[in-house]
């Protein structure tokens, strides 16, 4: 019975893409490709982030991460301009080629290569927002979770009071719920669902794509908030050499080594080694609570990558292995120390990661506007860990496949079509050790063959409308049915809105992704019958380009709804002395509302303002509130200043965190109970760069005005009583952190 529905939904999803393509009569494709390069010395470097578009209108693209676009023609005009900021505008008489390699000259004044500017106007049906080098290196950005400090469309807290180790959140909602990948592959995800945005180092970034709401069906079904992509330095469009070295007055060493080479005369193969290392040797208590403020330990870090452009055949391969071993805990707890109640408090995690992945693309010579790829990717996940006297191990292997046809059957009308497989073994162990001991073992195998199709109509230059659906069957789940649709269109000259919609599904690990409530003598009480979560996103969002004077700017307003059907409660406020995982039996929902301006105030000095305000709310044990750890309202101001030439660089961010709600913590004793709500509080962040023609120098502060939590941990001097919990974290820890840095490069 169950093979028949199988067979029956399989049957049902190609008969729909049958009739949905005949419908359609195909016609020449009317679309242009091309490449936006400049030519340093003499060498090809791809422009990431140049706006292409057709004169007078708001018909353009975005070129990718390898400098490279997709238009389609209009019959308004053959102008096409291509612009980037930093460099000289050129504006192109587009004929009958189809194929284009321009190259844009930097400006007079500029001797340094600058990236896009974000006061661009986003085009695109499916609103996305990118972040370039440039972006990434106004902060110290070590690894992608400081990735986003930066940028007002993710938030960045802390996990709780001893491991140091950070979170993300994106609409109001953890980080768990936004699909974070590497290059369209999984990556933070499963047991590194929290831990894994630390082995992502900030040097190896080339760029980051964020879009909020509904996601494109075509990279899977876990995208409930939004997907982030993550774009690695590129084999052949890569610098020669990168050497960055990082050191902060917490101890914290880095050196991050980038290489690339292109191969033979003809240049088809090229190659790239990534490579990372950090220690922190020393530990430190800043607020004498007994506790280290950070983890000490080691990570290893190494990517090794392939490139091969034929002119009908791409392909990519390449391998990546990560050691970690990171420990932590009361200050005269050691690494290798023994454990026990009349003992320092420890935590340990060790982690062994190796990934592999290839991708093979073909790109018929006689039909440009079609290709194929395949993606295939696989990781090796172990995890060793401990905290008190209670144990953690995991192990997940993965194995992830894509395939993806895309045509463009004329210039209205565009397609993609595939087939995917998720494979997923979990083997996980908690040994709970505190007034009693539990064993917790969970085990499982998701095994998920997947469908899907996404349709482009763009009638007119105003309207673009994507509708996009798959359908997986998951061997312990069952059907999962993910439709999702976007819609822009042009209200007037520079205004541009959107509305998305969208479904998402995804299956929780409850300790993986919430161990820092565990660092407490809270016990753990999971239900036995927990389901994957799934819910809805709703968006709208309403984009206009400013321009007083010779300045422009870009006001943004949107606002995101997302809607759970089946949620995994975390609750810590039933009972002070337990962490409660169940199934939603009530409302759950997130409202996020966000107004942006960022606009040139005068020449090389950029300002950039935002403020949000979430309202995100589940029923915890009958009773519908507001989630903790969450500032309801929140604002953002980065100010960016640059000197002639860019030799200096200055950049201030500055951010102001309304309330949040804490737990409840009335059952204990009157000492150790907390307010019910956090003081509102600023952090400021700042970074003076001085670049010379191969070397930049860096000089910065975390978390300037040395703000941090009075008291993170409650009944610290007793890790092993039953009041102990160094979870309840909503503020830094460590306070004002300076560091310093130096880059070479080699073109």
């Amino acid at each position: 019975m169950e093979n028949m529905k199988i067979n029956k939904t399989i049957k049902n999803i190609c008969w729909l893409l049958i009739v949905g393509m005949s419908s359609l009569g195909w016609a020449h494709a009317q679309v242009i490709k091309g490449i936006v390069i400049e030519k340093p010395n003499g060498k090809k470097e791809p422009l990431v982030g140049a706006n292409v578009y057709w004169a007078a209108t708001t018909v353009g693209a975005v070129t990718d991460d390898q400098g490279k676009f997709s238009l389609k023609r209009i019959a308004k005009t053959n102008q096409l301009v291509v612009s980037y900021a930093g460099y000289q505008s050129d504006t192109i008489s587009v004929g009958s080629q189809n194929n284009l390699t321009i190259v844009l000259k930097t400006l007079e004044e500029l001797k340094t290569v600058v990236v896009k500017s974000g006061k661009s106007l986003d085009v695109e049906a499916i609103k996305s927002e990118l972040l370039t080098v440039k972006s990434l290196r106004k902060a110290a950005c070590c690894n992608l979770s400081e990735s986003f400090e930066t940028n007002p469309s993710v938030d960045v807290t802390n996990t709780d009071a001893v491991t140091g180790s950070k979170r993300i959140r994106m609409l109001g909602l953890d980080g768990v719920y936004s699909q974070i990948m590497v290059e369209n592959m999984p990556s933070v995800r499963g047991l590194a669902s929290r831990t894994g945005l630390k082995f992502i180092p900030g040097t190896w970034i080339k760029s980051i794509a964020i879009n909020k709401g509904a996601g494109s069906v075509v990279n899977g079904y876990e995208s409930i908030t939004g997907q982030i992509n993550v774009t690695l330095a590129q084999p052949d469009n890569s610098e020669a050499l990168l050497l960055n070295l990082y050191g902060n007055a917490m101890g914290r060493a880095e050196i991050n080594l980038n290489t690339s080479r292109v191969l033979g005369k003809d240049e088809r193969w090229s190659t790239a080694l990534l490579l990372h290392a950090n220690n922190v040797s020393q530990g430190i208590d800043r607020n004498n609570d007994g506790f280290y403020d950070l983890a000490q330990g080691t990570q290893l870090n190494a990517v090794n990558r392939w490139k091969y452009k034929g002119d009908v055949i791409m392909m990519q391969f390449g391998v990546k292995a990560l050691y970690e071993d990171k420990f932590t805990g009361q200050t005269g707890f050691t690494r290798n120390g023994e454990r026990g109640i009349n003992l320092p408090y420890g935590v340990m995690f060790n982690t062994r990661r190796l990934e592999g992945f290839t991708k093979f693309g073909v790109l018929p010579p006689n039909n440009p506007n079609q290709s194929l790829g395949i993606i295939v990717s696989g990781i090796h996940h172990i995890q060793d860990s401990f905290w008190g006297l209670s144990d953690f191990t995991g192990i997940q292997d993965n194995l992830s496949i894509n395939a993806i046809f895309q045509t463009q059957i004329n210039d209205k009308h565009r397609f993609s079509l595939g087939g995917s497989y998720v494979y997923d073994r979990y083997d996980q162990n908690y040994v709970e050790r505190l007034a009693n001991t539990q064993n917790y073992r969970w085990q499982r195998t998701e095994s998920v063959p997947g469908l899907f199709a996404e349709y482009t109509f763009e009638p007119n230059e105003k309207l673009a409308v994507v509708t996009g659906v798959r359908n997986d069957f998951h061997n312990l789940f069952g059907n999962i049915f993910t439709p999702r649709m976007h819609l822009k269109y042009e209200l007037a000259t520079n205004s541009i809105v959107r509305l998305s919609a969208g479904r998402g599904f995804r299956v929780a690990n409850i300790i993986p992704e919430n161990f820092g409530y565990l660092i407490s003598a809270r016990t753990l009480n999971a239900a036995n019958d927990l389901q994957p979560e799934v819910a809805w996103n709703y968006g709208v969002s309403w984009t206009q380009k400013l321009k007083v004077g010779k300045r422009e700017g870009k006001l943004t307003l949107d606002f995101y709804r997302t809607d759970f059907e089946t949620q995994i409660v975390t609750d810590l406020d039933a009972n002070a002395s337990e962490v409660s995982f169940y199934n939603l039996t009530g409302q759950a929902f997130a409202n996020s509302f966000q107004i942006a301006l960022e606009y040139e105030l005068m020449k090389r000095f950029d300002v950039s303002l935002a403020y949000k305000y979430y309202d995100v709310q589940s029923t915890y044990n009958n009773t519908l509130q507001q989630t903790p750890f969450i500032a309801q309202n929140r604002f953002f101001l980065n100010l960016a200043y640059a000197t002639r030439f860019d030799k200096w660089e200055f950049d201030l961010t500055t951010q102001w965190f309304g309330a949040q709600r804490l737990p409840n913590t009335a059952s204990k004793p009157n000492e150790f109970q907390r307010e019910t709500n956090t003081p509102d509080f600023f952090l400021i962040h700042a970074q003076i760069t001085r670049n010379f023609r191969d070397w930049s120098f860096y000089v910065g502060s975390e978390n300037l005005g040395d703000f941090r939590q009075s008291n993170p941990i409650i009944d610290a001097a007793n890790p092993f009583g039953n009041q102990f919990d160094a979870g309840l974290v909503w503020a830094p820890i460590a306070g004002r952190t300076l560091y310093a840095g130096l880059r070479f490069t080699i073109k």
